[in-house]
């Protein structure tokens, strides 16, 4: 048993990987970053930011296949030392934009990686890092979203739950890398015009705030996520034309 109450699993322990691990395949060095078959929701890059200065890309597509969304991503650094996650993520999400599974596989620091999967209103984490494998239990209420540090396109998949809904909607949050959860509420603060291509675009500003956190996010009204402040940590995304 972790202090954290987490338990300390084998490495046998079977956590549905295959669907995800396979998916994985298709992300390979230097290859384009390919659709998988169906409707394509939103893909794109992000250029990282940290205090103002980019220090990495975001490579990343969303899919429809009529019975459930995929979303997939690859962050690499392009300045030495970037504090910042890169790697691989992976999450596929029901028609509501509920995370079924979820899976990470970074390229630097202590993590190697994490696996999710929702079942019977529990989400449960399998972590392997240096420090070994452990199991953690989430709640996996109908309004969890899973949203890993320094990722931009998880944003999208915030707004696809809860757009349409009240102002000041509350969602629980989940960090995997991290291994947290708690609430945060998603406020609509109006239009507002942005700098985007060289020129200027019209966006629509949301607030997420929780346990400290505020996050500033500007989506298109297409759905398109333009831009994401975290300012607290200094890091930011910017999407390019």
């Amino acid at each position: 048993m972790w202090l954290d109450g987490t338990v300390a699993v084998n490495p046998a322990v079977a956590f549905a990987r295959a669907p995800l691990l396979v998916a994985l395949a298709v992300l390979l060095p230097g290859r384009e970053l390919p659709a998988q078959a169906g409707d394509e929701l939103d893909s794109g890059t992000y250029e990282i930011l940290m205090n103002g200065q980019v220090v990495g890309l975001e490579r990343f597509v969303v899919q429809n296949d009529g019975t459930v969304i995929r979303a997939a991503g690859r962050v690499s650094a392009s300045a030495v030392g970037a504090a910042i996650l890169t790697g691989e993520v992976r999450v596929q999400l029901d028609q509501e934009y509920r995370p079924d599974r979820y899976e990470l596989k970074p390229s630097n620091g202590a993590l190697v990686s994490v696996i999710g999967l929702r079942r019977g209103g529990r989400l449960r984490l399998q972590t392997e890092s240096d420090a070994g494998e452990r199991v953690k239990e989430f709640v996996a209420p109908d309004d969890l979203v899973v949203l890993e540090r320094g990722i931009a396109h998880h944003y999208f998949l915030l707004l696809g739950l809860v757009r349409g809904a009240a102002d000041g909607d509350r969602v629980s949050l989940v960090v995997p890398s991290e291994g947290r959860q708690f609430r945060a509420t998603v406020r609509d603060e109006g239009e507002e015009s942005i700098p985007f291509g060289g020129g200027t675009l019209q966006a629509r500003r949301y607030a997420l705030e929780g346990e400290g956190e505020r996050h500033a996010v500007w989506a298109a009204a297409d759905g398109r996520v333009l831009r994401v402040e975290v300012p607290g940590s200094g890091w930011a995304a910017q999407r390019l034309p």
